[in-house]
């Protein structure tokens, strides 16, 4: 239950005081109150019985509502003031609404006196909770890591020490600033210019609501990295832009030393690829080399069906070592000049598997191993080692199978001369939709009969 308003009175006439406090009793008005009409009384009421509102006659013996009203403008200025009082005359009333009186009443009008204490206490609450609003406003800014800045009509209205410390201004050479000229990059202004317009009408426009990666200038003339969180409101029938700005030097610092890591880590990846498909080239030169010409392929599919970077170059360390497992069959069925025995051909199926069983404990950024593993499998399950169809074939080895047996119909190999790839094109084109996947080789055949494609074009690593 709210407190009892405490209402003082300074009155000289006890009949005139007992008319105010009835028709506010009539109002249903909870209140306390008490009377004065001295200077003193009425300064020590002040200190003492802190009073929500004040009633005054404007003339006491001794002492005026004038005089009341300058006392409490200067020693109390929260506390509202409206003055009770006979007739009045016009320059009178103007006077007393200058010298701080929320609001008179005339005492033969008094059935007025309880609206006019209910609108200045309704008003009072509206100052002291907007008074409170922007107080806290005022100390989570100046607690914030971050700059906020407000501006209105292109100028900088508010500024709070995060922004002086990021931007090197004070408040002081801040305020009153068109913001993007002080801020902004040359080039970055003539954007805002054309748009202003529309955000003074709407209080919209390409920035507010978003959250964008900007440089902005220091007071030096310094470049540095900025996220910028724009946000509208309106204050006094006027659009406001307001601005909370954070340096973000040290992150992208951050950033660029792990993009040098990730850089160093990649190449390092690849040439250890590299070097696993150099000792198979030792070994056995025919797979090496179908290795990296079926490697160079697939980035190109890949990159021809939208393939990010970072997926491409997943699947291009993967077709440069997709028959690793071949390293456990013996070089004599390898290099075998002619046709392979049913048991050869079985132990050849086995290399999927094989490369798979090497390599599945590296930790690679892609799913490599199992690239390797399902390079054999074809759509209606026909394939090998584990007869995987349709999607359960990963898209990256649907490239590669296919990669693979145009690389392999078109080039020569020990047990055999080269098919040719007219005969290797027409193969893939025959199973599509059957043994490869539809999309994978319209883009293969696009390569070679649209875009001139050669085993020889330079890798996508």
């Amino acid at each position: 239950m709210a407190d009892p308003l405490r209402i003082l009175l300074l009155e000289d006439t006890p009949a005139d005081a007992e008319l105010n406090e009835r028709e506010l009793r009539k109002a249903g008005i909870d209140f306390i109150s008490r009377r004065v009409d001295t200077r003193d009384a009425f300064v020590r009421a002040l200190e003492e019985f802190h009073p929500d509102v004040i009633l005054s006659d404007y003339n006491l013996p001794g002492f005026d509502g004038l005089s009341a009203l300058e006392l409490v403008r200067r020693d109390h200025p929260h506390i509202p003031v409206i003055m009770v009082t006979g007739a009045l005359a016009d320059v009178e009333a103007v006077e007393l609404i200058h010298a701080g009186a929320r609001d008179y009443v005339l005492k033969d009008r008094r059935a007025r006196l309880a609206v006019a204490v209910q609108q200045v206490l309704s008003a009072e609450q509206g100052i002291r909770a907007r008074k409170a609003a922007e107080e806290k406003f005022r100390k989570i800014s100046e607690s914030a890591q971050d700059a906020i800045i407000m501006m209105a009509d292109k100028r900088i209205s508010f500024w709070n020490a995060a922004a002086e410390r990021i931007f090197g201004y004070s408040a002081a050479e801040a305020m009153g600033q068109e913001v993007h000229a002080l801020l902004a990059p040359p080039q970055a202004q003539a954007p805002f210019t054309l748009g202003y317009p529309n955000f003074q009408k709407s209080g919209e426009g390409p920035s507010v609501g978003k959250v964008l990666e900007l440089t902005a200038m220091r007071k030096g003339g310094e470049a540095f990295p900025i996220e910028l969180s724009v946000s509208s409101t309106r204050l006094n029938g006027q659009w406001h832009a307001i601005g909370i700005v954070r340096d973000i030097s040290k992150r992208k610092q951050s950033e660029e030393k792990l993009r040098v890591s990730a850089e160093r880590l990649g190449l390092t990846l690849s040439q250890t690829v590299d070097a696993v498909a150099s000792m198979i080239e030792s070994r056995d030169p025919y797979t090496a080399g179908h290795q990296r010409r079926v490697a160079t392929l697939a980035g190109a599919i890949a990159r021809e069906m939208g393939f990010s970077a970072d997926r491409i170059q997943g699947l291009y360390l993967s077709a440069t070592i997709h028959d690793l497992g071949k390293i456990q069959i013996p070089a004599e069925i390898l290099s075998k000049p002619g046709r392979l025995s049913p048991i050869e051909f079985e132990l050849i199926k086995t290399h999927p598997q094989a490369g798979y069983t090497i390599i599945k404990n590296v930790e690679f950024p892609w799913p490599i191993a199992q690239m390797v593993l399902q390079h054999h499998e074809r759509l209606d399950g026909s394939g090998y080692p584990q007869g995987l169809k349709n999607e359960q074939i990963l898209p990256e080895a649907k490239i590669l199978g296919v990669s693979d047996v145009v690389e392999a119909m078109a080039s020569h190999r020990p047990y055999r001369p080269a098919l040719g790839l007219d005969v290797a094109l027409q193969e893939i084109s025959r199973y599509r939709g059957e043994l490869y996947d539809p999309a994978v080789v319209d883009c293969c055949l696009a390569l070679f009969r649209e875009k001139r494609f050669s085993f020889d074009s330079p890798s996508p690593k």
